[in-house]
């Protein structure tokens, strides 16, 4: 049946030829961007992949330019500390020097004068954007940005931590205590009480314990004379104040510049009072901590400012050795941390091009085979066009009937 008012053939045409414009639209897409997947509604589970590994790149990239220039504060800290060493063996030559019999002290100790400036504003120049890893300006401990952990929560950090040490300090001998929260764990407590007095001398690389057992404390009345001794007097005859000392466990620590570390730990019973370590239900802990003169100082001897004679050159080689070491080691410690740098940096790098990867076979467009199909789909779209010309135009064979 010929019908005027639907012409199958020509929707029928209509149809297809819509379904390639679609298909090569999208196909354009591809060519034009590069992608199979654009958007979310190209393929939601991909572009989602996609997006956050994306994310996690950018992280990672930014992770190892904060790397650079954490590397070069510790390069900068590395030359000042090498000039450092070679001005101590400046020193100790001088020292030696001054030694030796009819040796010119007052010339030798010019010298040193010199040499200890040196070290000065070797010491003082180790800085690189306002940070300086060896006057103490720095804090105790750095966190060193040095990657990043992604999870499906989000993610975390990687850092190195690096603790510093001052090789001059104008903060020498300043005391700073804190009050930490108290031990209320009976295995730890346990273990601290029952800790032994090692009679040890203060130095670095030593901890001194000093355990005293103490006795219950005792207690003294107001002067109305109510109450006994080691009695609490009852509501009414005023307040008490509890006398004696208590069981306490001391631990002193020395670090390699000369600061020292006292952690006191004493003993309270359920109550909160004074009490025993045998006896104790907690530990209330406190920390005092006295800044050192910084590792350039040892055994009383400051390098940067060090004169000697005949008689004292012998006892303040021994100290700049020992100045010597404690600089060598921190050396070490740096090079340790640059060379840790330098591995999560080649790590990064390597993440980085699995990520590009990885999201590259999620949502990149096969370019081969993107070209291939849109030369057919504008070969089908001219061919749809011309077969739905031919199908409107069986419309107008309908108007010969009544021409005949």
């Amino acid at each position: 049946m010929s019908s005027i008012l639907t012409n199958a053939a020509a929707l029928s045409a209509l149809q297809s030829l819509t379904q390639t414009q679609a298909a090569l639209n999208t196909t354009e897409k591809q060519v034009s961007t590069g992608l199979a997947v654009s958007s979310a509604a190209d393929n939601a589970s991909y572009w989602s992949i996609a997006t956050q590994l994306n994310s996690d790149s950018g992280v990672v990239t930014a992770s190892n330019q904060a790397l650079a220039q954490s590397q070069a504060v510790l390069s900068t800290a590395s030359s000042a500390i090498n000039s450092v060493i070679t001005t101590i063996n400046s020193i100790e030559s001088a020292l030696t020097q001054a030694a030796t019999p009819g040796a010119s002290i007052a010339n030798i100790n010019t010298t040193l004068a010199q040499l200890g400036k040196q070290l000065t504003d070797a010491v003082n120049g180790a800085s690189f954007n306002g940070l300086n890893l060896l006057n103490g300006t720095a804090g105790a401990t750095l966190n060193f940005v040095a990657g990043f952990n992604a999870t499906a929560a989000g993610g975390s950090f990687n850092t190195i931590n690096f603790t510093t040490q001052a090789l001059t300090s104008t903060a020498a001998g300043t005391s700073t205590t804190t009050t930490e929260p108290s031990i209320t764990d009976a295995a730890t407590i346990n273990s601290i009480v029952n800790l032994a007095s090692n009679g040890a001398t203060l130095a670095y690389g030593t901890d001194v314990i000093t355990a005293t057992a103490g006795t219950a404390p005792t207690y003294a009345t107001t002067p109305d004379g109510a109450g006994t001794a080691n009695t609490i007097a009852t509501a009414g005859t005023g307040a008490v104040t509890a006398a004696g000392t208590a069981g306490t466990v001391v631990i002193q620590s020395q670090a390699l510049d000369g600061s020292q570390t006292t952690t006191t730990y004493t003993a309270v019973d359920g109550n909160g009072n004074a009490t025993t370590l045998a006896d104790a239900a907690s530990l209330q802990v406190s920390t005092t901590t006295v800044a050192g003169a910084g590792l350039l100082t040892q055994g009383g001897t400051d390098l940067t400012n060090i004169a000697t004679s005949a008689g004292t050159a012998a006892g303040q080689l021994t100290n700049v050795e020992a100045a010597l070491s404690a600089v060598t080691n921190y050396a070490a410690t740096i090079g340790a941390a640059q060379d840790r740098m330098t591995a999560a940096s080649t790590f990064n790098t390597a993440l980085t091009t699995n990520y590009a990867t990885g999201v590259s076979a999620l949502v990149d467009a096969d370019m081969n085979t993107a070209s291939t199909r849109l030369q057919a789909l504008q070969t089908q779209e001219q061919l749809g066009i011309q077969s739905l010309s031919i199908a409107n135009q069986n419309s107008q064979l309908i108007l010969k009937l009544f021409n005949g």
